[in-house]
């Protein structure tokens, strides 16, 4: 009975004070006529869309127009990102239509109901719709400074991120503010050419990292309107304080019915809610694919920390064979590195892949780990724990 998550507008923004005044010191010198391209990347759930709402706020506080596009999918149709963003609604009126319906708009909406690859003069109205679309982006800063806002580009569709990046080649967009956001895997070819694009033209980089843990605390506090246990605020700890495994602990405890409110203390009592906070663990990490999610299960077996040679070992492949698998759990922030180990950053994630696997399974990786450690010369009691996992 995993609580379904609510929008990102419903969530506080706690601990990302430092990020929104850096966006909106940006935004203050695209009202004076610069043009100013932001990358923010961060792993799934840690803020990327809660962070440009906020931004979006300001900007509306300031009378400045923010065009949105988000991207849906490789699958979507061509230019649907920019679509999205340029031919959408905006302040209650849409670009397709009225007022706001000029001659490139025109051609381009008529332009876009027949793109089919299949027609024999697809490429001149490929060239066509990318002529128009540069246009419509370059032009929009003549009436004064906006804000692009383009989501999900590891979704978006390959025409919007080729024009995309042809477009970094002639330099920031004037009067703009244009904010990318996309996750760091799966990085697509696509995607890494428009993002080295943009960084040649001085476009800058944002990382959006997870939550400290006073922050993370104080989101649990300010969605539960109370002070949380220490029962509950070490569950909290296992999220690695990603704020949307904050929220997801939360309201799946507030499903479950295992909250209990005592002089102004939230407290998480029993165990009836285990089983639904594994499935929200595994559903944090299901975009990385099975190859990756396999060797990540067979990493919980060794513990939260790990050496790759120990997990070459007990994998069966090698050292380089695993480090070429994991690079994209690290690119996802699911693991990071810690001196010679590796260590998973949300324990959530790692009680969840362990729970996962097949109870068999389980047995014979907890064999093979204590084989592995003893031959790697690890502790005694370290391998016996192992050995008395595997009966």
């Amino acid at each position: 009975m995993t609580a379904p998550s609510p929008s990102a507008r419903d969530e506080p923004l706690v601990g990302r004070a430092g990020e929104l005044d850096d966006l909106d010191a940006l935004l203050s010198g695209a009202t004076a006529g610069e043009g100013v391209t932001v990358v923010l990347e961060g792993e799934p759930g840690v803020g990327r869309t809660r962070l440009v709402e906020a931004l979006q706020g300001t900007a509306d506080l300031l009378g400045i127009e923010v065009r949105t596009g988000r991207a849906v999918g490789p699958a979507a149709p061509p230019y649907a990102l920019l679509t999205d963003a340029l031919l959408g609604p905006v302040g209650g009126r849409s670009a397709r239509g009225g007022e706001a319906r000029g001659p490139v708009v025109t051609e381009l909406a008529d332009l876009l109901d027949v793109l089919p690859d299949d027609r024999a003069d697809a490429p001149k109205r490929y060239a066509r719709a990318d002529e128009l679309f540069a246009a419509l982006v370059r032009r929009h800063g003549d009436h004064g400074p906006w804000v692009l806002v383009l989501e999900d580009l590891h979704l978006a569709d390959a025409c919007s991120l080729r024009l995309l990046a042809g477009l970094a080649g002639e330099g920031t967009l004037p009067h703009a503010l244009t904010v990318m956001t996309t996750r760091a895997v799966p990085h697509r070819a696509e995607l890494a050419e428009l993002v080295a694009a943009w960084t040649r033209a001085g476009a800058r980089y944002l990382e959006l990292r997870p939550l400290g843990p006073a922050a993370t605390v104080e989101l649990a506090q300010s969605l539960l309107h109370a002070k949380v246990g220490p029962r509950l605020r070490g569950v909290l700890a296992t999220t690695g304080g990603n704020p949307r495994l904050v929220v997801d602990v939360v309201r799946t405890a507030q499903a479950c019915g295992v909250l209990e409110q005592r002089d102004g203390v939230v407290e998480a009592v029993g165990t009836g809610w285990l089983d639904d906070l594994d499935r929200v663990g595994r559903a944090h990490v299901a975009h990385l694919g099975t190859g990756v999610l396999a060797l990540l299960g067979q990493a919980s077996v060794l513990g939260t920390s790990f050496v790759v040679g120990d997990l070459a070992a007990l994998a069966g492949d090698s050292v380089t064979e695993c480090w070429r698998t994991l690079r994209h759990g690290l690119a996802a922030g699911v693991v990071h590195a810690r001196g010679d180990r590796l260590v998973f950053r949300h324990d959530l994630v790692r009680s969840s892949l362990y729970a996962g696997l097949d109870a068999g399974d389980r047995r014979a990786l907890h064999a093979r780990a204590a084989w592995a450690l003893r031959e790697a010369g690890a502790p005694t009691h370290v391998v016996s724990a192992h050995l008395e996992r595997a009966r």
